[in-house]
């Protein structure tokens, strides 16, 4: 097995494994905040109308500040090997970044690339392109974006039924990281990209 090399870089520490790469970025959220969706339940009783209804709920926040973020995680042979070389850093150095490691994933889309989840939220705030406002601003654009998007419960039927599917959902290119982060501890996500809907997991030092 081939040893994980290590270099600083300005965002993080950059982990490599022969060609395969990650960046480890430590406590996440401390100059500009990041923002997530938790998904939370509201159930709806009523015994004389025979009703039990539990609704999944979207609340903007700021859950993940002060964590490591483990990105650029890619599909490779070596990603196991990246994975636990980041959870032996945080183990190792906890003042530099932190007890909790997160990892966010794209959102599902289809064929043409459109994400249901934006086209069901964030379109009705922000009208422009999102790929374009990621290129422009970077994966920082969606800081921006919260500042557009709702403070209040959302409830997660109200987007529709494609919506509420697929979130949480990562694209099947992606779904051997999803794989591979869970395999390595990694909770199953109960927060949301505020973008395009994606799974954000997180592990925890034990």
């Amino acid at each position: 097995m081939s040893t994980v090399q290590v270099t600083q870089e300005a965002a993080g520490l950059r982990l490599t494994v022969n060609s395969a790469s990650a960046l480890l970025v430590p406590r996440i959220g401390m100059q500009l905040p990041r923002y997530h969706f938790r998904l939370g339940r509201v159930v709806h009783a009523a015994a004389e109308l025979d009703l039990f209804r539990v609704q999944t709920t979207l609340l903007l926040g700021n859950d993940h500040t002060g964590a490591a973020e483990l990105t650029q995680l890619q599909p490779t042979p070596e990603l196991p090997q990246l994975i636990t070389a980041a959870q032996h850093l945080l183990r190792e150095r906890p003042d530099e970044f932190g007890d909790t490691l997160v990892s966010e994933l794209p959102g599902w889309r289809d064929e043409q690339g459109r994400s249901p989840f934006w086209q069901a939220l964030g379109a009705r705030f922000y009208p422009g392109n999102p790929a374009e406002a990621e290129a422009r601003l970077g994966p920082e654009w969606r800081s921006h974006l919260a500042a557009l998007l709702p403070r209040q419960t959302v409830y997660l039927s109200f987007l529709g039924e494609v919506a509420e599917s697929r979130v949480l959902d990562a694209p099947d290119a992606h779904k051997p990281v999803l794989t591979a982060l869970k395999a390595a501890g990694f909770q199953p996500p109960v927060h949301a990209r505020i973008d395009d809907g994606g799974p954000v997991l997180a592990w925890r030092i034990s």
